[in-house]
């Protein structure tokens, strides 16, 4: 655990943006927001050096394309495995996710999928 206490955010980040990137953009908007909470909790929020590690293990899984139960040949029953640990994690970790995480997420989200238009009416 001393090596993740003392990693540097830059590292961390570097080390899996370009698969969260990759990730983000086969799941869309609403998978990309559950791991980019995770991401930016892990380098801003206040986590021990084993939640951080947990998260940082938890997005290296749902990320990555090697799975328990690929997806390739289960489909939707394939990401059963990614769900459950993504509950997991929130249910670990869901009390930091704080106000300023939100607003980098949503940044971010916007970043990469342009900003989310809502059309309204009057009557």
């Amino acid at each position: 655990m001393k090596t993740i206490k003392n990693m540097d955010r830059k590292t961390v980040a570097k080390g899996i943006w370009s698969n969260l990137l990759a990730y983000s953009k086969k799941v869309g908007r609403a998978g990309a927001r559950v791991v980019l909470q995770f991401y930016y909790t892990m380098l801003y929020g206040d986590l021990t050096a084993s939640e951080k590690a947990m998260v940082y293990a938890g997005i290296v899984y749902i990320v990555v394309p090697h799975d328990l139960l690929p997806r390739k040949f289960l489909k939707w029953f394939g990401l059963l495995d990614d769900i459950g640990v993504a509950a997991w994690i929130i249910n670990r970790i869901g009390k930091s996710i704080t106000p300023e995480i939100e607003r980098k997420v949503e940044e971010t989200l916007d970043k990469w999928f342009g900003p989310v238009i809502t059309i309204g009416y009057s009557e």
